[in-house]
């Protein structure tokens, strides 16, 4: 036992004093220099191929999963790789150049308008076409009967009140004034003079239509004064002045700021003279005719009393 401890320790020992490695000789020949320096930088060379292959493989996969294009035009050009390892990869693949994707085109088909009873002195097709869209889809596709026209029925707004009895709802009310100005508004029928009470809903509104595309102002809901019947006059918004004023001859009227629709002056100016006044019904297919025929119906001019 002692003869194999001692034959241990000596081997140890003998590790222990191994002499290191010698040096590497440089040869003093300039060639086998060169290749002596080519084999020490093989390793490291190869290592950094290694990496530098593998940072491009991945690098070029991301690219390829976001889909960045190569070539944009007003862009940077994206390349991550170039030379012969492109041409490995996308092999077999089909390449397309890249074209601008335009924009869809948002194609406005035209309304299709309601019969219309008579054709309207005031309102141009335009126009129509434009405040039929502002209209509840209450009424829409229903047709238009002409109520009250001061060319028919005669100027007085006792006859205005009463037509406005033949078809209950929503009515159009159109305005024209002698300096070319075209307005009104919303309303709900029938029109009932009362003593100073406002009546209607939030879903009238008042209209101008100073260069043939409307401007229509819905309520702010500052308050409820949408339509005001009286007697002697017939306005529309409130809170300190009126939107729409007419008087009782249906010969002179205002238009102002009112809190009721937020609106501007709805005519040319302040204080103007009635031209035409038109009142639309929005009637139901099954009762167009029976509507059509009370609205032709002329009468004497009267007053209430």
């Amino acid at each position: 036992m002692s003869k194999h401890i001692y034959m241990r320790s000596k081997a140890v020992h003998s590790v222990q004093r191994s002499a290191p490695p010698p040096p590497l000789q440089v040869p003093k020949d300039e060639s086998k220099r060169n290749q002596l320096d080519c084999v020490t930088e093989e390793k490291p060379k190869e290592k950094e191929s290694f990496f530098l292959s593998w940072y491009k493989h991945h690098l070029k996969n991301f690219f390829h999963a976001v889909k960045f294009p190569k070539e944009r035009k007003g862009t940077s050009v994206v390349n991550p790789d170039d030379g012969e390892e492109e041409n490995e990869y996308d092999a077999g693949l089909e390449k397309k150049p890249m074209q601008n994707k335009e924009e869809p085109t948002i194609v406005v088909q035209a309304v299709t308008l309601p019969e219309i009873s008579d054709p309207s002195l005031l309102l141009k097709e335009q126009s129509r076409r434009s405040l039929y869209t502002s209209l509840p889809a209450l009424v829409q596709g229903r047709k238009w009967v002409l109520l009250y026209s001061t060319w028919r029925h005669g100027i007085s707004l006792s006859t205005l009140y009463r037509k406005s009895q033949l078809w209950p709802g929503l009515s159009l009310l159109v305005v024209g004034d002698k300096k070319g100005s075209v307005f009104g508004g919303l309303v709900e029928a029938p029109l009932i003079p009362t003593d100073y009470k406002y009546q209607g809903t939030n879903n009238t509104f008042v209209f101008t239509d100073k260069s043939g595309q409307p401007t229509v102002y819905h309520p702010t809901g500052a308050n409820r004064f949408y339509t005001l019947c009286s007697k002697d006059f017939l306005a529309l918004g409130g809170g300190g002045r009126f939107a729409l004023y007419l008087d009782s001859e249906l010969l002179h009227g205002s238009s102002a700021c009112s809190e009721t629709y937020g609106n501007s002056c709805l005519a040319n100016s302040q204080d103007f003279d009635v031209k035409e006044v038109e009142l639309w019904g929005f009637v139901y297919g099954s009762k167009y005719d029976e509507v059509l025929s009370l609205s032709r119906k002329t009468e004497t001019i009267c007053r209430w009393s």
